[in-house]
């Protein structure tokens, strides 16, 4: 059996900007191990399905990556860049997709967000039909060229590896304004389309927005919750689910972020993961959060909320989370996954145990027990 030569490109800025309440890493001239060690996880399923030839770029950007984990007996090839970069850019990233284009290929993989998805399609050109694959590790991923976890794409590579027939399909390349994000517009916009390893059952669905109808649903919901959340402490997430308990409080809250609220007042606004851990260690076991799910994939925990990072969730409990569901999202939600959320915090110990049965609410009298799962 020949060899299967594999592209992998890593964005080590990717995720960054997560737990410093940054909705996204552009700009931020940071660098993390955070994409190094969600395709740590994806490469864990490829390395013993077979021979396998690494293409690669360099440094960080994934030659790293593969020495530390351990590639003897795999060939690598580490593609070199016009100039030195700190870290990298998204010309890098878009040269090495550029590159790549031309080597046949059997899969290209990459870590990073949206935006590296965006910066991928944009290396290899709309012709291109190399097929790629997204291992999750932005601080947002609209994109439905992601598996829904690096373990699901690291499945997934490796199946279609194996396969004599590998389907493929286009998948969505989304993206967010991060300057208007900033100022709290949410402005998705459809930049094209990757030729992704087909599995439905290891692929994230595009994002969806929710139906203007929602919002009377979300609202009814949030004036039944108001006397709850005027005592106490709330961690209450993104979206447009839980903004409508931000607006029958009256505050001044995100939509985009996680606002702590404390005594019906907002306490802080965006907060981040420092700003979460300083305020569970004052206020020990008085916290409840709220979350709610994102339309088209499913997840409650690891997308658009990197301030809840696994120290935070580890602090809070499971005990303490209530989802919050409009009867058309969870219609959605339950025709798509079968009544399947997901949690994807990057610690397997905190998603097993945050995994399990999860109260959801969907009206003033109305509440369902759905699952969340991990892998």
């Amino acid at each position: 059996m020949p060899a299967a030569r594999i592209g992998l490109i890593l964005n080590p800025m990717a995720g960054a900007g997560g737990v410093l309440a940054r909705h996204g890493s552009d700009g931020l001239g940071l660098a993390s191990a955070w994409s190094a060690e969600r395709a740590g996880v994806a490469l864990a399923s490829l390395m013993g399905s077979g021979p396998l030839q690494w293409v690669c770029g360099p440094g960080a950007m994934g030659e790293a990556l593969l020495r530390s984990q351990g590639t003897q007996g795999y060939e690598s090839e580490v593609l070199a860049l016009p100039g030195p970069s700190a870290p990298s850019s998204a010309q890098d990233t878009q040269t090495l997709a550029r590159q790549m284009a031309a080597l046949g290929l059997d899969l290209l993989l990459f870590a990073g967000g949206d935006g590296t998805a965006r910066d991928v399609m944009l290396g290899l050109g709309e012709a291109c039909g190399l097929p790629v694959l997204g291992i999750p590790a932005g601080v947002k991923m609209q994109s439905a060229c992601f598996g829904h976890s690096p373990a699901a794409a690291g499945r997934l590579a490796a199946a279609f590896l194996a396969s004599a027939a590998r389907p493929l399909e286009l998948r969505e390349v989304m993206d967010l304004d991060e300057a208007a994000l900033r100022e709290g517009q949410v402005l998705p916009r459809l930049f094209g389309y990757l030729p992704t390893p087909l599995d439905p059952r290891c692929l994230q669905g595009r994002k969806t927005r929710s139906p203007p109808t929602d919002a009377q649903a979300a609202a009814a919901l949030a004036q039944s919750l108001r006397a709850e959340l005027a005592q106490g402490v709330h961690l209450i997430g993104p979206g447009s689910t839980t903004w409508a308990l931000k607006q029958a409080l009256q505050l001044k809250g995100s939509l985009i972020g996680l606002d702590v609220v404390v005594e019906g007042q907002l306490w802080l606004r965006d907060a981040n993961e420092a700003q979460l851990l300083d305020l569970l260690q004052a206020m020990p076991g008085r916290a409840r959060l709220w979350l709610t799910a994102i339309g088209g994939q499913g997840h409650v925990i690891g997308r658009g909320n990197a301030p809840l990072s696994a120290r935070v969730l580890r602090a809070l409990g499971p005990q303490v989370l209530t989802v919050l569901m409009t009867p058309a999202k969870l219609q959605s939600l339950t025709a798509s996954f079968g009544g399947i959320l997901r949690v994807d915090s990057a610690c397997a110990e905190v998603d097993a145990l945050f995994s399990g049965p999860v109260q959801v609410l969907t009206g003033p009298r109305d509440r369902a027990v759905l699952r969340l799962v991990a892998e």
